[in-house]
Order: structure tokens, then sequence, then C-alpha cells
């Protein structure tokens, strides 16, 4: 089996759920798109939802940031505790075993921490839990925000075994045969990007990451981070225009620059993530479709036919996601 990663959170800022008017928006727009077609079994149903665009028919941004990196083993993989780490606790049948769960934190800010209170694993005995990471504040930080008067149960209510693992800057880590190696970023109070590799190939977890005027550089040290990446997560929440005028210095990128860094580092899977509460899943998709033109035209300047285009393949990242290295 090749190593996976399955998105459970995939909205960056704060969730940003689908409200009902939205649904019925959804629901219309499906409606009509079916007026002339004549079902006579789900299984026909569920094709022909299928054939549309996936902002007809789901959303691109529910829970914030949570990605599940799925290596066969005994252990449990997981980058950051956003509140998609509620529904991947959700999925869990309720015989589950005792585990170690490994939380890899990109950084502390709320929207990357606030649904570990939710995760059932931490408040069952037995359960082992070892945050991994680069900020010293870690503990102190997960304690806090269940303190009152933001949250009802403490922390101390947890009956698993928590630790945190905190590393210096360069250090690397490894969960049974998964080799991870880290690269900080350049994000307000740092965070940190996560390479996961094994039997030959490599998942990347990038988020909250922005990339200036530096990325430009023949010797950008992300080009070599990313080398020859079998799919690469990618923040980004904003558009060229926001990344680069009102919205420089927040600590994101861009699906431009994510297509050129990909690019240069002939990564083969690129997965836009982190998406910007504010952009509509419309939006999000036609910022995607400029994203494929994009990715043409910077591919063509090097005279590169279709085999050889990098990335391969774009995605947008979405709650369920799964994809394959």
């Amino acid at each position: 089996m090749n190593i996976k990663a399955i998105i459970w959170g995939s909205c960056g800022s704060l969730p940003s759920p689908a409200s009902s008017a939205n649904i019925r928006e959804k629901v219309k727009a499906a409606l009509w798109a079916a007026r002339d077609q004549k079902f006579t079994s789900e299984t026909e149903v569920d094709a022909f939802l299928h054939t549309l665009p996936h902002h007809m028919r789901g959303t691109f941004k529910a829970n914030t940031s949570c990605v599940q990196i799925e290596a066969g083993s005994e252990d449990v993989i997981l980058c950051d505790a956003g509140t998609g780490i509620r529904d991947y606790a959700l999925s869990l049948p309720a015989d589950t075993p005792l585990k170690t769960y490994h939380i890899f934190i990109s950084h502390l800010h709320w929207d990357h921490i606030q649904g570990f209170p939710f995760f059932t694993p931490a408040y069952i005995p037995g359960n082992r839990i070892i945050f991994h990471g680069f900020h010293a504040a870690i503990e102190e930080t997960i304690r806090a925000q269940m303190t009152s008067p933001c949250f009802p149960v403490p922390y101390e209510t947890m009956q698993a075994d928590i630790e945190f693992d905190i590393r210096a800057p360069g250090d690397s880590f490894q969960v049974d045969d998964v080799a991870i190696t880290t690269i900080k970023q350049q994000h307000p109070g740092d965070s940190w990007g996560y390479r996961f590799e094994q039997h030959g190939k490599s998942v990347i977890y990038s988020s909250d990451s922005e990339h200036g005027p530096e990325a430009q550089d023949p010797n950008y040290p992300f080009i070599n981070f990313f080398r020859n990446a079998d799919v690469l997560i990618f923040d980004g929440q904003y558009t060229f225009l926001e990344a680069t005028t009102d919205k420089r210095n927040w600590g994101h990128s861009n699906h431009i620059t994510a297509v050129e860094l990909a690019a240069r580092a002939r990564v083969k899977q690129l997965v836009i993530f982190h998406h910007e509460p504010a952009h509509t899943d419309r939006d999000i998709e036609e910022i995607h479709q400029g994203t494929l033109q994009y990715r043409r035209s910077y591919n063509q300047k090097f005279n590169l036919n279709d085999q050889d285009f990098f990335p391969n393949h774009i995605a947008i990242a979405y709650d369920g996601l799964v994809i394959e290295a």
C-alpha cells in the first residue's frame, strides 16, 4: 500500500460550513441541471451527481486544518488539530483498539488546534497521544484553550497519556518506517512544513507558508524540500492579487505560486489547501480553472509537452478527499 493523505479539514482561519441558503442554491442548481434526466435507480442519480462540478454537489471548506497521513501502520499520523480532527475521531468504530496518535503541529494559531478538545481518543485511558513540533508553547497553548471561561471541560479530564515532543529547528522524526523531515516556513509566529516518506513515496504538508519575491531565487530552499514529491499539500488561501497586495505578510500563499514552485520542484500531484473562508465554493472553483490554465502556460514557457508537465495533477482540497502517492 502506498502512503496517502486523507483531508479531514481544509478551510483556513475558521470553520466555514455551508448555510441553509448555500445548500438550497446547490440543490436548486443540481435539480435544474437534471431537468432532462430520467433516473431509474439511485445508482444513476449518483453517477449523474458525479458529473456535476464540485461547487454544485459539495463544498471545499467546512472544517479547519487536519490531514491524516495513512501509511499502513498501527500508529496514526495526523497533521494539525483543527476542527477536522473531530470528524476523524467520529469516523472511528466504537471498537477501535487502543492506539498511539502522532499529531504534527505546523503552528499554534487557533484554527490549527481548536479541534483537539473534541478529540475523543484523548478521553480514553490507554490511548497515547504525542504532539510533535517546534514551538515551546505547544503544551501551554493546548491546555489554555480548555480553561474557563473558554471551554467547559478542563484538560485534566483527558485520560489518555499525552506527551509533547518539542524539537530544535532542523530536526527530523521517525514513526515506524515513515521518515519525516521538516522546514521552517514564513508565517507570523513561525510555522513548519513536514515531508513524510515511505518506500520511496512522499507526501508533503505545507500549510500556512508565505512565499514572497525570494521564491524566485534559483536556490530557494523550498524547491529542494518539495523536490520530486508525489503529493504536495500547499497553502493557497489567497488569489495572486490578494497575496501580493493587501494581504502581503499575512503568512499565506496563492494558487499561482503553488504552480510555479511545484513545477520547478517536479512535484507530481499538487493539492491546494487552507481555503479562504470568504471565498464561495464557486469562487474557489473559478480560481482553480485559472490555475489549470496558468499551469499550461507556465510549462509551455519551457517547451514541455503534456507528458512532462509538472505538477501532473492539481486538485482542490475538500473534507473527505483521499490522495494516494
